[in-house]
């Protein structure tokens, strides 16, 4: 081999690594999405302790709840296209979300521990390439820290499995293995319940049936892959469970003007109350083959915070991708404090 070709191979590999690098640690620009008038003398205005100022006696279902989608990827390979936060858990929490939407799957290589991912991708602990998985135990660590510092708040967290390579069984028999080291900090019925029930601890949502029959699979909702790119007439659907029903809205393959349209009509037509979730989602990646989450949630975010929420009302789960304080303030500002 001549030393040009050794040349050109070594110059091939290395832009080979540095793309690959790009696309895991680039940092997305911090995107001013907008600003709007608030009363910063208000007690709950302070995003990390909102909660505690709406009674006991609401049902959760009944709270306008500012939320994440794929909460846990912040760090991830790929990132322009994967990447839907680029904050952790902590901050999120910090910033008023209460709704965190966690994909799960096993590794098989760190004691079969549950790892968050997003598809096919692994999420990471930092922006650095060589970095450890991000696992279970690192985000309820992070939502038990902050809920013992704020005990008046609540945390759903509804879980996903992302996992072509083990059972169901296998992935909710570790989840419920991390939930029943932590029993007092978490509320796994299937019935929705009101804020007082639930100060303190961790709601717990799947979207995965009871594999192993515990009968403790928390609030249990199925629903089906609302991938279509053509828009229809409602774009939320229906699903019901023995002990509560759900509205969802979650068109993540709409164009950006679709998407804003089924996100508005579910502002405008919810039918949320204390037997009715409603979760609405503002994440799209686009009617392509491979969008970038930030494009969309950059406009959408921002057409958001322009958004008249009416006073004392409520909108269930707004779920969002690039939250940020003043976002999740403005959604939840709209209940009745």
């Amino acid at each position: 081999m001549t030393k040009s070709i050794k040349v050109k191979i070594i110059s091939g590999i290395m832009i080979a690594i540095i793309v690959l690098a790009f696309l895991f640690v680039v940092v997305d620009d911090d995107t001013s999405i907008g600003s709007y008038d608030y009363d910063a003398s208000l007690p709950y205005t302070d995003t990390a302790e909102w909660m505690q100022y709406i009674s006991d006696d609401e049902y959760i279902s009944e709270i306008t709840i500012p939320g994440t989608h794929d909460s846990s990827t912040a760090n991830v390979p790929l990132g322009y296209f994967m990447r839907c936060q680029n904050t952790d858990i902590a901050s999120q929490l910090s910033d008023g979300y209460r709704y965190l939407d966690l994909r799960l799957a096993i590794d098989d290589k760190n004691d079969n521990k549950l790892k968050l991912v997003h598809n096919f991708v692994s999420c990471h602990v930092s922006g650095n390439i060589l970095s450890d998985y991000l696992y279970l135990e690192d985000v309820t660590a992070a939502i038990y820290s902050f809920l013992e510092a704020h005990p008046y708040e609540t945390v759903i967290v509804n879980c996903k499995i992302e996992d072509d390579d083990h059972s169901v069984a296998d992935v909710q028999q570790l989840l419920n293995a991390e939930i029943a080291a932590n029993k007092d900090k978490w509320y796994t019925d299937s019935s929705i319940p009101t804020l007082g029930q639930v100060r303190g601890k961790i709601v717990l949502m799947t979207r995965f049936e009871d594999a192993v029959g515990l009968g403790s699979n928390g609030i249990q909702f199925i629903w089906t892959e609302q991938n279509n790119t053509t828009p229809i007439d409602i774009p939320y659907e229906l699903y019901v469970n023995d002990d509560c029903r759900l509205w969802v809205q979650d068109r993540y393959k709409y164009s950006f003007d679709d998407k804003y349209q089924a996100l508005i009509d579910g502002f405008e037509n919810c039918e949320a109350d204390e037997n009715t979730l409603f979760i609405n989602f503002a994440s799209t990646t686009g009617t392509g083959f491979a969008g970038h989450p930030k494009t969309y949630a950059d406009k959408i975010n921002g057409l958001i915070l322009d958004y008249d929420f009416k006073e004392a009302t409520s909108y269930g789960i707004i779920v969002v991708d690039y939250g940020t304080a003043d976002l999740a303030r403005h959604i939840y500002l709209s209940n009745d404090f």
